[in-house]
């Protein structure tokens, strides 16, 4: 069923605030090994998913997290993002082979794709440069073991490049929200104003007595911050930011909130829009392909890409969708031909539509007109209309605020 979590042989890892978030109404899910909160039922009500094919009994209560994040300020794990330390004199020379981005200056971050020698898309990570020769790395989790091997097999042999995928020693709890800043001021001396912590930059900082490294960057797509720190001090660090938070709204929110909230911003995710069949301009990942760089790993196949125009794009629609949304690879039709498939989707509660996102032909991404497609959902034909920009702050103005 979706949403469905299978038990056996759980729960097999667990970070330092599994038992808190428990206690706190979690439901946990599997994310390759590690226990992740999905959502958290409030009080009065069971934390068990039953399962359907249709909105099932979370809906209410992810979408309770989502509006709380999108209006005040909520915090979320996120811990099981793969994270890695390149470091050395040659690092920075081999990430940008590896990577299609230009490498970020000390004290900011990238958003980069990685292509594999044909063109296509086999990562997608952050980049922050913590040092003049330390850059730190988050990425799919799901794909940490398949990433670290392709790193060590093509580093450089010479003794320049030293990497260490760091795992669980690393861990993170994400903080959303229009009133996020002012609840990271309450943990910290350091000045986080908008003009002295600008999207995209990276900083250590003590935040609530603990050595923490922070980048200005959420995947919900409102303003917000990732704040990471050692395993040992995550307990203390939540426990900091529900006391400072609490008269500011804040919430707890889950996997399945974030989610939802990135489908809002049209934001892809690893290996649903992302994934080796799919080039990087047909996956719209165009502004992070710097072309105009050195070279790096799939350039030649890029280029041509461009030029060509690829076979497919990835469009974000609206779906009227009834009582059941997508999941992903359901069937996309154009004037009664299957022309394409869903990668994923869902519900935005705060715009209050029912989203999908997936591949068409090019020819026929740019057209817009209402009901031009339908998704079939479990044998029903349903409308849904191609958008071009997101329905949650299309301008990017509340992530720079």
């Amino acid at each position: 069923f979706p949403n469905e979590e299978l038990p056996a042989a759980r729960p097999q890892q667990t970070t330092a605030l599994y038992d808190t978030m428990i206690a706190q109404g979690a439901v946990m899910g599997d994310s390759w090994g590690l226990e992740t909160p999905l959502w958290f039922a409030p009080k009065g009500v069971e934390p068990k998913d039953i399962f359907s094919f249709h909105r099932s009994n979370d809906f209410p209560h992810v979408k309770a997290e989502c509006l709380g994040v999108r209006n005040a300020v909520g915090v979320t794990e996120i811990a099981n993002f793969a994270k890695y330390e390149f470091s050395g004199p040659g690092a920075e020379g081999f990430l940008s082979h590896l990577m299609t981005n230009k490498m970020p200056r000390q004290g900011r971050l990238v958003l980069t794709p990685m292509l594999n020698p044909q063109g296509k898309l086999i990562g997608d990570f952050t980049i922050a440069k913590a040092g003049p020769e330390n850059f730190r790395l988050g990425g799919p989790g799901q794909a940490q073991k398949y990433h670290m091997g392709g790193f060590e097999r093509s580093r450089p042999g010479d003794g320049s490049v030293k990497i260490d995928r760091l795992d669980m020693r690393m861990v993170g709890l994400s903080i959303a929200g229009p009133r996020s800043r002012e609840l990271l001021q309450r943990l910290t001396d350091e000045d986080v104003s908008n003009a002295a912590f600008k999207l995209m930059d990276h900083k250590a900082m003590d935040i609530g007595n603990r050595r923490a490294a922070i980048n200005r960057v959420t995947y919900t797509g409102d303003l917000g911050y990732e704040i990471w720190v050692a395993p040992e001090y995550q307990r203390r660090l939540f426990q900091e930011i529900h006391k400072a938070g609490k008269d500011l709204g804040l919430v707890n929110f889950g996997m399945r909130a974030l989610l939802c909230l990135r489908l809002e911003k049209n934001f892809p995710t690893w290996f649903r829009e992302l994934r080796p069949i799919y080039g990087g301009f047909e996956g719209g990942m165009e502004r992070f392909i710097a072309l105009d760089k050195n070279d790096f790993v799939g350039r030649d196949a890029a280029v041509k890409e461009k030029a060509e125009g690829g076979t497919l794009r990835r469009v974000a629609m609206v779906v009227d969708a009834g009582d059941c949304d997508v999941l992903g690879d359901e069937p996309i039709s154009h004037n009664g031909k299957v022309v394409g498939w869903v990668t994923s989707g869902g519900y935005g509660h705060y715009v209050d539509k029912s989203l999908a996102q997936g591949y068409v032909p090019k020819e026929l991404a740019d057209d817009v007109a209402k009901g031009a497609f339908e998704i079939e959902i479990i044998g029903e034909q349903r409308k849904a209309t191609i958008i071009t920009e997101p329905l949650f702050d299309p301008s990017g103005a509340k992530m720079r605020s």
